[in-house]
């Protein structure tokens, strides 16, 4: 009886804290979702820099090294 007592006053005070506000678990569903979105478009720019980061590294160390040959060659 306790137990079902303080759950009511619980879910009581949990409707007292949301207020006039019915859709406030969609709201942040809502937030969370633009956030994980925002967070995924991030990932993928960081993702495209990595990959032309390591293509321009291999690129001058590929002419770096070349450079070098040439020089001893002579």
């Amino acid at each position: 009886m306790v137990v079902v007592a303080a759950s009511l006053a619980i879910i009581g005070l949990l409707v007292l804290a949301i207020g006039q506000d019915p859709y406030f678990s969609d709201k942040i569903m809502k937030q969370k979702g633009a956030e994980f979105k925002e967070m995924k478009e991030m990932e993928s720019k960081l993702k495209n820099q990595s990959i032309e980061l390591d293509e321009k590294l291999q690129l001058d160390a590929t002419q770096g090294g070349m450079f070098i040959l040439a020089m001893y060659l002579e």
